[in-house]
């Protein structure tokens, strides 16, 4: 269903421990690793309980070419955690929970991060794998979206494509929120394939909006990039946001007015050279617009589940469906 869950009294606790065990069991999660998703919903839940009073929880499936993970993202406003290799201890945990502490929580994830201070209380970020590994390409990239609070399904969309010579990033929005939204971003999701995702994102957007003329509509953004050059080539139409984030600088790309399902365009295109360590995020409007003031100190540093987690929660409207795609480069392009 793509929603926050609101963790506000011990119930939230079943509620989920039940969905990350239904998640895991869709994907083919062992008995084992069942039980242990399990333990560390649980015990990530009751520390907001006992931590914060209140917090959120998203769990999510995420596909890609390589892999298939159950993600889970707690967070909260509390006061923060003062000693956080402290925590890491087992048997440091909250009242009424399993006492395993942190540290078991990151020892049964498959990957775990955690951001957590005074000002900006605890993030944590976790994935448990079914299958596959990790592709090393140079770019570590993932995508999360929610609902409108009041729906059951999400009308943002994203597509994550990679392999070693190349990264493809779609993300969509359809008018407005619900099933109908819902609908036209699938229909770009399919328009973007017959066109082939591995073209020039100006040219799959020229496509794209030729077959959709008429339709509900909705407002896009595709980035590709080549590697292991790391040359990005962009194309953006209507409000979707997409900042790069370099070492000397941020820079916000630019977007063509209007929305596909209006008339043929390519929207807006740019290309540039990434270096090891810039970072691409794209959000929708669902999310507050992204600036730098909005990056709390030493965020970036982490993992970009758990960056797409906290902007996904921090930035959230709370009025519409919301998205958002972090990609870090991670190598030295070959030039």
């Amino acid at each position: 269903m793509n929603q926050w869950i609101e963790i506000d009294d011990r119930s939230a606790v079943a509620v989920v421990r039940r969905l990350a065990r239904r998640l895991g069991s869709d994907i083919g999660l062992s008995e084992v690793r069942l039980d242990e998703l399990a333990i560390v919903a649980s015990e990530a839940t009751t520390n907001i309980l006992r931590y914060a009073t209140r917090g959120r929880a998203l769990i999510d499936v995420t596909r890609t070419a390589d892999a298939v993970r159950v993600v889970m993202i707690f967070t909260d406003r509390g006061p923060g955690i003062g000693d956080v290799d402290r925590m890491f201890q087992d048997g440091e945990s909250s009242t009424d929970s399993a006492g395993l502490g942190l540290g078991a929580i990151r020892r049964l994830s498959d990957t775990f991060d955690i951001f957590s201070s005074a000002e900006n209380g605890t993030t944590i970020a976790c994935s448990f794998m079914a299958e596959g590994a990790a592709l090393d390409c140079g770019v570590d990239a993932v995508g999360l979206r929610v609902c409108h609070p009041n729906e059951t399904v999400c009308g943002d969309d994203y597509l994550l494509q990679q392999s070693r010579r190349a990264t493809h990033i779609l993300l969509c929005d359809g008018l407005g929120h619900g099933a109908e939204a819902a609908k036209a971003s699938d229909e770009v999701m399919r328009a973007a394939g017959e066109a082939g995702i591995s073209a020039a994102p100006g040219g799959i957007m020229e496509q794209v909006t030729e077959a959709l003329v008429g339709k509900r509509g909705a407002v896009a953004a595709i980035l590709q990039i080549a590697q292991p050059e790391m040359v990005m080539s962009y194309a953006g139409l209507g409000n979707i946001s997409t900042l790069w984030i370099s070492a000397e600088s941020t820079k916000r790309m630019a977007v063509r007015d209007g929305r596909i399902g209006a008339r043929t365009t390519r929207g807006y295109e740019e290309t540039g050279e990434l270096s090891a360590g810039d970072m691409i995020i794209m959000h929708s409007d669902g999310l507050k617009t992204l600036r730098e003031a909005h990056i709390p100190p030493g965020l970036l540093k982490k993992t970009p589940l758990l960056i797409a987690g906290f902007f996904l929660d921090r930035a959230f409207r709370g009025r519409d469906d919301a998205s958002i795609v972090v990609a870090r480069i991670t190598r030295e392009p070959e030039r």
